[in-house]
């Protein structure tokens, strides 16, 4: 939490050095801009600066060296500027300091009790981002422990569920024919448990897994490889449905593939299964708005009450029983995790009987 000073001027340096050092915060004097860039790369919790000390190629190497930080840390700059009245020069100057981002401009002769106070006031705001580092890293600390967890939890869990799916296969195959109707039905509803426990594992496990996106954002891929996979992985369900699938042009995202995919697979999987008797028809688009790619999966199912467009969304939230629909009640949840995580939002748009357009915004 040092504070560097840049002030070559005859004893400017000095001067601001006691003054900050009286507040019992440690200071570093520079030479010259190299000096203070170096330094700068050792750490700082801020910077005094004369304006006259920076060129225009100082600054362009400072701004570059704030764009290589993780997106947390923002470093804050006093400038101490000229006096007088405006002029194109001071404009352009200023203009240039402000590439700096967090960047206060003080107009000298300037009282010490201000230097102190915008002092201390970039120290708690350089603070406050340490801390917002802190707790993300707790954060992404947590989110790792949730997926080695979730990891650990369905391999557990796995063995045990497909025993029990297996060997009431087995009792039906080989004693189906001794125990009576009611026995037989007894065993079905077991094979039945086991297999929804295995699919909510799996669920689980796939919603731990929406937590897991890179730092930065990945580079740029094309949708039109995750949807052809969801679709693939449909086929089956198409096929055997009837169901129509088109789609548009697919824009380059930055989303990793296989979180794009899930959406899609998702999405269109829920049309499919709410479908209504006529020919399910589903379109999937994409278009560019306010630096955001809107997604939209648009079907002629049987649509969403109101009341029911933000709660369809909750961790095994379900409309309607197992009995008429399968499933586990955790695929829009996941979908909701993926995209939020991505910085996004995810919405419905539905009426009973007319069919639901789902939307989800990913970063351009």
């Amino acid at each position: 939490m040092r504070v560097l000073i840049l002030a070559p001027v005859g004893r400017d340096a000095r001067l601001l050095a006691d003054t900050v050092e009286a507040l019992e915060i440690e200071t570093a004097c520079c030479d010259n801009a190299e000096a203070l860039i170096t330094m700068v790369e050792e750490g700082a919790g801020a910077a005094i600066v004369a304006e006259e000390a920076l060129h225009s190629s100082h600054i362009l190497l400072l701004a570059k060296w704030l764009e290589s930080q993780p997106p947390w840390s923002d470093l804050p700059f006093v400038i101490l500027s000229s006096g007088g009245g405006a002029t194109p020069a001071t404009k352009a100057r200023a203009q240039r300091l402000r590439t700096l981002g967090n960047a206060t401009l003080l107009e000298r002769p300037v009282r010490p009790e201000t230097v102190q106070s915008s002092v201390r006031a970039a120290l708690r705001a350089r603070m406050r981002q340490y801390e917002m580092r802190s707790r993300q890293e707790a954060l992404i600390r947590a989110n790792a422990d949730l997926e080695q967890f979730a990891h650990s939890a369905s391999h557990d869990l796995r063995e045990p569920i497909r025993s029990i799916a297996i060997y009431s296969e087995l009792l039906s195959m080989h004693y189906g024919k001794v125990l009576d109707q009611r026995g037989n039905e007894h065993l079905n509803l077991v094979r039945s448990a086991a297999i929804r426990m295995d699919t909510l594992v799996n669920d689980l496990l796939s919603y731990a897994h929406a937590a897991s996106i890179p730092e930065r954002p990945p580079e740029p891929a094309s949708a039109k490889g995750p949807l052809e996979a969801a679709l693939k992985n449909l086929a089956a369900a198409i096929q055997e449905s009837g169901s129509c699938i088109s789609a548009g042009d697919m824009p380059l995202v930055r989303m990793l593939p296989s979180h794009l995919q899930q959406l899609f697979q998702n999405l269109i999987g829920n049309a499919i299964k709410y479908r209504r008797e006529e020919k399910l028809q589903v379109r999937v688009a994409a278009a560019k708005a306010d630096g955001h790619w809107v997604f939209s999966v648009e079907d002629n199912g049987i649509g969403i009450p109101a009341e029911y467009h933000e709660m369809v969304f909750g961790i095994f939230k379900r409309l309607h029983s197992g009995q008429s629909y399968s499933g586990t009640g955790m695929g829009l949840a996941i979908c909701q995790r993926i995209v939020e995580q991505y910085g996004g939002r995810i919405w419905v748009e539905s009426e009973p009987g007319r069919g639901s357009i789902f939307r989800f915004t990913i970063r351009e």
